[in-house]
């Protein structure tokens, strides 16, 4: 009787392992089933991401050359989009009188849906901009002035041009009696620390059509020379195209809005002067004691008003609007 009952105990074990073997190996079916549809919705997401922000990226940058016309601004959405690996053709790109938009369709390479004899996946995205009218105020303006008469022709292919004055005599600008100054606006507060941070950061602020801002004497090179090396490093480490004047773009820290003034001449000390607009510059490099920059043409985020209705200073700006 004995010999009966551990029999048939042993066989019921037996047949409780199969079936917990069967249980457990449908749990790690279910588990790699579960794995792989994370692993490929994720593989989606990230592509999706990237596409979008390229897509964005290249419209804000089109948009910015839309007034030097319409084949300019799909040209450099195209070199936006190429260094972030994406390839556009100018099918990809419609553009209007204010606008660029991207539409663009690129497939996801899957690991997992493989297995049901799905090897990819279409992956959609859609970017446009449009240009905004001139603008009311910004931040991130270099208080380093330059005089009207210092800008260079835009149309020359490398318009180089020293930012801030050079020291001696007394008169450190050509043809004036400019006593103390070599560039520099007092916006934000005086002292050469203070000019430091604001090279660095940049200052607020509000535009309107009567403008005037105190210079800040004396200068402060070791202070600018910092300012203006701690930009230049900081696009060497994370966006080399920066470095060279013509793929540079609005991204680039060494890309600077800077106020230009009607004139320092008779400049003496301390001294109110008005400032009749702005410039965007790359700055090339640093010289002796002189920035020297190139005059570009770009764009700044602010606040905007009416195209119609804002005097534009020559820089207009652009945001994303789908």
């Amino acid at each position: 009787m004995k010999r009966i009952i551990l029999n048939r105990l042993k066989i019921m074990w037996k047949i409780q392992q199969g079936t917990s073997m069967v249980f457990v190996a449908g749990i790690l079916i279910i588990i790699c089933g579960i794995s792989a549809v994370v692993v490929d919705v994720g593989t989606v997401y990230v592509k999706k991401g990237n596409l979008q922000k390229t897509l964005d990226a290249s419209v804000l940058a089109g948009a910015s050359e839309l007034m030097a016309g319409d084949s300019k601004a799909v040209s450099t959405a195209i070199s936006i989009a190429d260094k972030n690996k994406l390839t556009l053709t100018a099918s990809d790109i419609k553009t209007g009188s204010d606008y660029i938009a991207i539409k663009k369709t690129v497939n996801a390479s899957l690991t997992f849906a493989r297995m049901f004899g799905i090897d990819s996946i279409a992956v959609p995205a859609f970017a446009k901009a449009k240009v905004r009218g001139g603008f009311l105020g910004t931040e991130g303006i270099v208080p380093i002035a330059i005089p009207s008469y210092k800008l260079p022709d835009p149309t020359d292919p490398y318009p180089e041009f020293p930012m801030n004055f050079q020291p001696g005599n007394g008169n450190n600008e050509e043809n004036s009696s400019v006593k103390g100054n070599f560039g520099f606006l007092a916006i934000g507060g005086t002292g050469g620390s203070v000019l430091r941070s604001n090279i660095i950061n940049g200052v607020d602020l509000e535009v309107s059509d009567e403008m005037y801002e105190y210079t800040k004497t004396g200068l402060s090179w070791g202070n600018v020379k910092i300012g203006f090396e701690e930009r230049i490093q900081e696009d060497g480490l994370n966006r080399p195209y920066c470095s060279n004047y013509e793929t540079a773009d609005s991204t680039c820290s060494r890309v600077v809005i800077v106020p230009i003034v009607d004139s320092f001449t008779d400049v003496s000390g301390k001294t109110m002067v008005k400032i009749i607009g702005f410039a965007s510059v790359w700055i090339s490099k640093i010289t002796g004691h002189t920035v020297q920059a190139q005059y570009i043409e770009t764009i700044t985020f602010g606040e905007f008003g009416d195209p119609g209705d804002a005097n534009n200073y020559h820089v207009l700006g652009v945001s994303l609007v789908e």
